[in-house]
């Protein structure tokens, strides 16, 4: 007997399981560009943060009983929800990069990510969550608390605190976290003192470029198309390190931080070659 296969199932087949292959470049800085073949099906980005996200939890973990993370809202964290079972999060401490701590926003980041920190079990005392209080208190308490932290959930680099990965999504004017380009919050690194700072006009701390320099690892996203020519500027300028203007070009190996961006095949479209 004859067997019939429905045309349109061959096409979805060969979508699926079409080879997935990614290229990375190491610029003469030490940054890490991971470039991400597309697939309209998957979600390839979302599963390359969610592997090394796994990867670094468990070796740090492995190496000292814990892990410490910083991170945002909205589609960096969503993602997370799928490291249910792969890690230990009794033994994940979550940090946020950035919070509204004023008005009716205050908590937006935490509220954004409950669903995800409900599924992965995430202990109460393990979610730490910035106070809500005016933009510069919150920042002095915030940071206060973090330098509190056992050795072995945040450590110190170069007189800030160094979490084991800084999780950061990025916007096409060069923003991450609340830093925004030549903003109060931005104009003082290099060489500022404090891991977290009120950040202008947004009601909210941030995390500042030192302590994300600091940290022991930092995964930067940059996948759409929109995004190709602030990443050519943050990875191919000379000055990126010191260039208030691309405050995500910024992020830099400079205290010993491995820092990763990702990109797609759409926004690395711009970059010369390396």
């Amino acid at each position: 007997m004859g067997i019939s296969i429905d045309s349109r199932f061959i096409v979805v087949l060969s979508l699926v399981w079409v080879t997935v292959v990614n290229s990375l470049i190491v610029l003469p800085d030490g940054r890490r560009v991971h470039i991400i073949k597309n697939n309209p099906l998957l979600d390839n980005v979302g599963d390359f943060i969610i592997s090394r996200v796994e990867e670094l939890a468990n070796a740090a973990i492995e190496e000292k009983g814990a892990f410490s993370m910083t991170i945002g809202s909205g589609t960096t964290v969503k993602p997370l929800a799928a490291l249910a079972g792969r890690v230990d999060f009794t033994k994940v401490h979550i940090f946020f990069g950035n919070e509204r701590t004023e008005g009716d926003a205050a908590g937006k980041c935490y509220r954004s990510g409950s669903e995800v920190f409900e599924s992965l079990c995430i202990p109460e005392g393990n979610l730490h969550r910035v106070p809500e209080r005016t933009a510069e208190d919150a920042a002095e308490a915030y940071e206060a608390e973090i330098r509190n932290m056992p050795s072995e959930v945040v450590g110190v680099k170069a007189g800030l605190p160094s979490f084991d990965l800084c999780l950061l999504g990025s916007g096409v004017d060069g923003h991450c976290a609340s830093l925004y380009p030549k903003s109060s919050q931005v104009v003082v690194s290099p060489g500022n003192t404090h891991a977290y700072l009120a950040a202008e006009g947004k009601g909210g701390i941030t995390i500042s470029i030192d302590a994300l320099n600091a940290a022991r690892n930092v995964l930067l996203s940059a996948g759409k198309v929109s995004q190709s020519d602030m990443a050519r500027k943050c990875l191919a300028w000379s000055n990126a390190a010191t260039n208030h203007n691309l405050p995500a070009g910024m992020i830099s190996t400079s205290l010993g931080a491995v820092v990763e961006w990702i990109l797609t095949e759409e926004s690395a479209a711009d970059l010369p070659a390396m």
